[in-house]
Formats: C-alpha cells, sequence, structure tokens
C-alpha cells in the first residue's frame, strides 16, 4: 500500500512539473502579455507546490507569494498602465 501512494504521489509531482514548464513555454512563445503574466504565475504556483513536496515550506510560501501573486499582479499592472503603439 505504501509504495502505491509513493507512485502515485511521483506522478503528481510529474504531471506539477509538466504543467509548469508548459506554463513557462507558453508565456515565452504568447503575443499577449497580460496572458504570459498569467501563465507565469501559474508557473510560479506550480514551484510552489513542488517546493512544499520536498520539505522546503519557507521557499514554497516565498515562491506562492512572491512568484503566484504579487509579482504577477506589478507586471499586469504594469501592462496595464502602458500604451501599445500598432505601426
Amino acid at each position: 500500500m505504501v509504495d502505491y501512494m509513493e507512485n502515485f504521489n511521483l506522478l503528481i509531482e510529474i504531471g506539477i512539473l509538466i504543467v509548469v514548464i508548459l506554463s513557462y513555454i507558453g508565456a515565452l512563445v504568447e503575443k499577449d502579455l497580460i496572458k504570459c503574466v498569467g501563465l507565469t504565475g501559474i508557473g510560479g504556483l506550480g514551484l510552489a507546490y513542488i517546493y512544499s513536496s520536498l520539505l522546503s515550506p519557507d521557499v514554497a510560501l516565498t515562491e506562492a507569494i512572491l512568484g503566484g501573486a504579487v509579482l504577477p499582479a506589478f507586471f499586469a499592472f504594469t501592462v496595464r498602465r502602458t500604451q501599445r503603439i500598432d505601426e
């Protein structure tokens, strides 16, 4: 029974890592800056989960607050305040 749970946790962590990688790749190729901000926020929250599963709650909490909430909010505010110039 213990081996089953360890394999299940490993599958969840691999799935989260795939989501993190795909969200950062999506942020690189996305043209809309607000979508990029959202994708980086998803990646930050995924990394916070990975840090917590590695038994590092201080780093996980910092990543969740900064990488998942504060920085995307600042970036979104900055993008909204700037004007687009279409040529």
